[in-house]
């Protein structure tokens, strides 16, 4: 009877046990969550697994099949059962190529928790995705990544044009979250700079894509999903909106130009008089409140859609009178908040319908008569009595009617005269329009070797990863070596937010060939290194910082911007009193 008891009492715990234990394996899971990490394996499927990486079969092909399934998941049990069955009709990953590198890698992206930690893989699934990394594709010709390292277009991503009346259909609308997902985790060599956890951010956006109703719904998902990378290179996304007018509410331009700062917008420039006198707008007025809302608060709030990898970046483009990023309304009617003079008052302030021809043709009248013509001449600018001045977006004109055979005779005769200056004025707040030209001054000026920068290009072996390319090419002219020559003189460098990319390439090497100088401005917009661009459904492109630029002492460009000696950044008083406060302190520089 005993026995009988104890065995009655083992097959109710065994029988506890199991229910437990099925309850367990059956989980209840969110929609969000599934999708999720269904797009976490499909990425991880497209970048490693040797018949998909490889193009015999094609990623997209996969995911707009199986997103349907997805959706219909309620259990951790079903989520299982299906990642198995997704994984198993893929061909078996064989690849035992032995990958061994001596090159440093940049590995701080490298993540597997996801599949590998928490409730969501049982062990079988598991297994299967650590065999498809351990197998996985690792020839030099990936069918999702560039041949070449400089080249931008990511390769094989599909535009599936919608007409921009059509709200891009559902499938297509995961499968455009799941790519950006996807450029983060493998794409994106900064992924550890971010400051929002990307995949806690796109979890909060599922179920609103997953419900919107129009183009521009979707669009504000992507703004802030694209605005989420914290890279200058990624700003442009805003110009993919089709409705960005809607979105930025930025039809009205106001009858001034201005500098934003963190706390107010400053009037610098009157454009429109009559509308300034009305309401009366002086150069010099603090704006504290747009339309009643905090500077603060409204530059917070526009900035969830703007990518940009620095305060100093954010507030320069917010700057930008032809973007026209933070004056929102929906009347060309604004009621500004203005201190002058320590006194606050409402001003009521009329501003221009951008569908107003006349009073566009003013404003464009007015900013025309004061951007000064590109330079075209050839000659080397000499200021202030013996200093060269160089403007990387003004170099291109020293050669472009030089015939090729003589390009290095006329840029040795202008560094000639440079040479015997008493210093040297390097502008570098714009982009190059040659990018030839600091090669000419690492010819006459430089030594060698001249390696100025860590360059981290993606690792096709393993992708996610980045590998230190050591090519003498990579950094400089393969055709151009130092001339022995030396520059003895003081050397100073100028740099701002517009020193973007190439431009903050150039001064790194800058730096390098002239070791003395002193490099001043704010800071650069901390988006070196080439750029990629990754077509997503609906034909956006998006564009971000492909490979990862360094320091040779392991100091990061990316964010920081460019190494500076004296920090300089732009204040009211500065640019109310001076015309360039820049350049007037670069020639103090070398004067004393």
């Amino acid at each position: 009877m005993f026995f009988t008891v104890s065995i009655m009492k083992k097959s109710v715990a065994l029988l506890i046990l199991l229910s437990i234990t099925s309850l367990l394996n059956a989980q209840s899971i969110e929609p969000a969550e599934s999708q999720i990490h269904f797009f976490k394996v499909w990425n991880y499927v497209k970048y490693y697994h040797p018949s998909v990486a490889g193009g015999s079969i094609n990623a997209d092909t996969l995911f707009l099949q199986n997103i349907g399934t997805v959706d219909q998941i309620k259990t951790t049990e079903e989520f299982n059962a299906f990642v198995s069955s997704f994984l198993d009709k893929l061909p078996k990953a064989e690849n035992k190529k032995p990958f061994k590198s001596t090159a440093k890698l940049l590995t701080k992206n490298r993540d597997k928790k996801w599949f590998t930690s928490g409730r969501l893989f049982n062990k079988s699934n598991k297994k299967k995705l650590v065999e498809i990394f351990e197998n996985r594709y690792t020839d030099s010709i990936h069918h999702y990544i560039s041949d070449i390292r400089y080249i931008p277009d990511i390769p094989n991503e599909p535009e599936y044009p919608f007409a921009v009346t059509e709200n891009i259909p559902y499938k297509f609308r995961m499968l455009t979250l799941a790519k950006i997902q996807g450029a983060v985790d493998y794409l994106f060599p900064h992924k550890y700079l971010m400051d929002k956890n990307f995949d806690s951010l796109l979890k909060t956006k599922l179920p609103l894509a997953v419900a919107c109703k129009t183009r521009q719904e979707h669009e504000v998902i992507l703004l802030e999903l694209v605005a989420a990378f914290d890279d200058t290179h990624a700003f442009k996304f805003i110009k993919q909106a089709k409705f960005r007018e809607q979105i930025f509410r930025n039809s009205f331009f106001p009858p001034f130009k201005y500098v934003v700062f963190d706390d107010r917008i400053v009037v610098t420039e009157i454009i429109l008089p009559d509308y300034c006198a009305k309401a009366d707008i002086k150069v010099g007025d603090a704006i504290v409140e747009v339309n009643g809302e905090p500077v603060t608060a409204l530059l917070s709030r526009t900035a969830k859609w703007v990518s940009v990898s620095n305060r100093a970046t954010l507030r320069h483009y917010f700057s930008d009178y032809i973007r026209n990023l933070v004056w929102q309304s929906e009347t060309k009617d604004f009621e500004l908040t203005v201190m002058r003079d320590r006194s606050k008052t409402l001003k009521a302030v009329e501003f221009v319908y951008n569908r107003d021809a006349a009073g566009v043709k003013r404003i464009t009248d007015y900013i025309n008569s004061v951007v000064p013509d590109k330079r075209t001449d050839m000659n080397l600018d000499i200021i202030s009595g013996d200093i060269a001045y160089f403007k990387i977006g003004e170099t291109f004109r020293f050669i472009e009617t030089v015939p090729d055979d003589k390009i290095f005779t006329t840029t040795d005769s202008i560094m000639n005269i440079a040479a015997r200056q008493k210093g040297i004025i390097l502008d570098m707040r714009n982009y190059p329009d040659w990018g030839g030209f600091v090669f000419t001054l690492y010819k006459n000026f430089g030594r060698y070797p001249n390696r100025f920068a860590d360059y981290f290009e993606i690792n096709k072996k393993e992708i996610g990863t980045f590998i230190l390319n050591n090519n003498y090419e990579t950094y400089n002219h393969p055709d151009i070596k130092a001339d022995g020559g030396s520059y003895n003189g003081k050397v100073v460098i100028i740099v701002n937010p517009e020193t973007l990319s190439m431009s903050e390439w150039n001064v790194m090497n800058l730096q390098n060939i002239f070791p003395q100088s002193i490099t001043i401005g704010e800071q650069s917009a901390g988006a070196d290194g080439d750029e990629k661009m990754l077509m997503l459904p609906g034909g956006y492109k998006m564009n971000f910082t492909g490979n990862a630029i360094f320091y040779t002492n392991g100091t990061s460009a990316q964010r920081k911007g460019v190494r500076i000696d004296k920090y300089m950044p732009s204040t009211p008083e500065n640019l109310l009193n001076t015309k360039d406060y820049l350049l007037d302190e670069a020639i103090r520089l070398i004067k004393n």
